[in-house]
């Protein structure tokens, strides 16, 4: 989040996800923590920020990326619609605790050996 009303990323591998958007900058992202299964939609118009650009490197130290020296391209996007998003498994009444313990629970079957909070 660059500011109330920004947000961004910065692309490393999606040549056509920078190909689309110069078509046409309307975008959606979704953004959901994979362990509640809930998170927001925000929905906006996208500008493309190359490397050399003027503003590029100082939306770089904004990203604050371990990945900066491969990031190309900064897609901002001014948000024009922000909605909660929520996974159809809180329609069989499962509350956000028993999720997250499912997710978690999954997700250190994945990872055997690691530590993860819940």
């Amino acid at each position: 989040m660059l500011d109330d009303r920004t947000i961004a990323f910065g692309e490393i591998r999606s040549p056509g996800t920078l190909r689309n958007l110069q078509v046409n900058p309307r975008v959606e992202v979704n953004v959901v923590d994979v362990f509640t299964r809930r998170g927001y939609r925000f929905a906006g118009l996208a500008t493309l920020v190359d490397r050399g650009d003027a503003d590029f490197d100082t939306l770089l130290v904004k990203l604050r990326s371990a990945l900066s020296s491969r990031i190309r391209t900064i897609v901002t996007i001014s948000v024009a619609r922000a909605s909660p998003l929520t996974s159809p498994a809180y329609d069989d009444g499962k509350t956000e605790a028993e999720l997250r313990r499912q997710w978690t629970a999954r997700f250190r079957a994945l990872q055997p050996g690691e530590r993860f909070e819940e």
